[in-house]
């Protein structure tokens, strides 16, 4: 009988440990998550980005909760002279990017390309808020011809209810005269 009530409590300990929903972002001091209620029974949101198969690497991908795009912070690119590229993230209807996730972006490109940075984290962003992430990768490319620049993002996002954890990637050509 004590190995039931052990064994009992066991379970009971660690089933609220897992989430069928996604992680709950991990949580920062300061960060009231008294607006975020993360409760198990809630409903489920009609929209979930877990829930949507990641699509292939192009320069922009978009969901019922978030749009994620990477573009040409300029017109042209020429060897020898610096420049950037914009990685964008934006929440979208009830979903918003969570302040508190280490937000990441790893950066690949050839040599050519020149990427300065191979990650990118909260503190390089341009512009960071609930609605839009912006971050802007600089660029010294040092051999013309097209390169294309992968962007591996790692962010959370959250409604009232949840928050789920997100890994996506876009890819862009980097076009070099």
């Amino acid at each position: 009988m004590r190995h039931v009530f052990m064994l009992t409590l066991l379970v009971a300990m660690l089933g609220g440990f897992g989430c069928e929903r996604g992680a709950p972002a991990p949580q920062a001091e300061g960060h009231d998550h008294a607006q975020h209620h993360h409760a198990h029974d809630a409903p489920k949101p009609t929209t979930s980005p877990s829930k949507e198969p990641p699509a292939p690497a192009g320069p922009r991908i978009e969901t019922g909760a978030f749009i994620l795009a990477v573009a040409p912070a300029q017109p042209k690119y020429r060897v020898g002279k610096p420049g950037a590229f914009e990685i964008a993230l934006e929440g979208r209807g009830e979903w918003h990017v969570n302040q508190e996730y280490p937000i990441r972006v790893e950066l690949s490109a050839p040599e050519g390309a020149g990427v300065a940075k191979q990650e990118l984290v909260k503190d390089d962003a341009k512009e960071f808020g609930e609605k839009k992430v912006r971050f802007l990768a600089p660029v010294a490319p040092s051999a013309a011809g097209e390169h294309e620049v992968s962007c591996d993002v790692s962010f959370a996002l959250c409604t009232d209810e949840n928050c789920v954890l997100e890994r996506r990637t876009v890819a862009m050509k980097l076009e070099v005269q």
